[in-house]
């Protein structure tokens, strides 16, 4: 198996800057799931790479004065009166032809930022916005590909399989709460916690230990809460013997901090 560096490569960085669009559509695509979409002219200008890129969310205290024009600097140079809540989210899709971006939402009430403005929005409210992130880029000279998280990594992981190198075999493993919040989409392996907690549940981790994985240069991206991550991680290198630089997890939240 190649141990090669550029296993772990990412798009070039774009040029970070502030975006200020408003809300076209919401969608409740499963009971704790909502879809997001924003479209503007400005949104020309954001190089989308695909894959898992990302931006921050800023979340302002109702009723804040923000400057106009809004820009990352009169942003930061509002710092000294009022910051932001931020969160970090994957771009689920991104549109140019039509300057439509989506961004999926995982609904837990009022116990996050995100999560509590997603579960409020209307088409005609803003959304504000800093980035581009850099995106992971699938290795092509991987034989197959393992992807692996909970429904904090489902934009990422759908956006990543729309990318893979055609003919290529990829196993995706998603755990959700139940299969009422399983979505239409082709090559994802379902798992069900069905009344544990998020966070408190190793099904994931089961099911990769489980699983039958082919033969040939794997290449792994994973995301999801920080315990199970390391499990996977700790499996896939010391059990199955995989390179280090084959295995790319990554923590989006950790159980018993505030979420999203």
């Amino acid at each position: 198996m190649s141990t090669r560096p550029e296993a772990r490569r990412r798009s070039r960085r774009q040029e970070t800057r502030l975006w200020r669009v408003p809300v076209i559509r919401v969608e409740r695509v499963t009971p704790h799931f909502a879809r997001v979409t924003v479209q503007h002219d400005s949104l020309a200008d954001l190089a989308g790479a695909g894959t898992d890129q990302n931006v921050m969310l800023y979340f302002y205290p109702p009723g804040t004065d923000l400057p106009e024009p809004l820009t990352l600097e009169s942003a930061r140079a509002l710092w000294s009166q009022v910051r932001p809540l931020t969160r970090t989210y994957t771009i689920r899709r991104h549109d140019p032809a039509t300057n439509e971006v989506d961004f999926d939402f995982v609904l837990h009430g009022d116990s996050g930022p995100a999560s509590a403005w997603a579960e409020r929005v209307v088409p005609g409210d803003e959304m504000i916005f800093v980035g581009p992130s850099p995106a992971y880029q699938p290795d092509p000279a991987a034989d197959w590909y393992l992807l692996a998280g909970d429904e904090t990594a489902l934009p990422a992981i759908t956006a990543i399989l729309s990318a893979l190198p055609d003919g290529k075999r990829a196993l995706a493993f998603v755990e959700v709460a139940d299969s009422a919040e399983e979505q239409s989409i082709a090559g994802v392996t379902w798992l069900h916690r069905d009344g544990a907690a998020a966070g408190e549940s190793t099904v994931l981790v089961d099911a990769i230990r489980a699983a039958l994985l082919p033969d040939g240069l794997p290449e792994v991206w994973m995301a999801g809460e920080r315990t199970a991550m390391l499990a996977i991680r700790a499996h896939l290198l010391d059990e199955r013997g995989y390179p280090r630089q084959r295995v790319r997890p990554t923590t989006y939240w950790r159980l018993g901090e505030s979420g999203n």
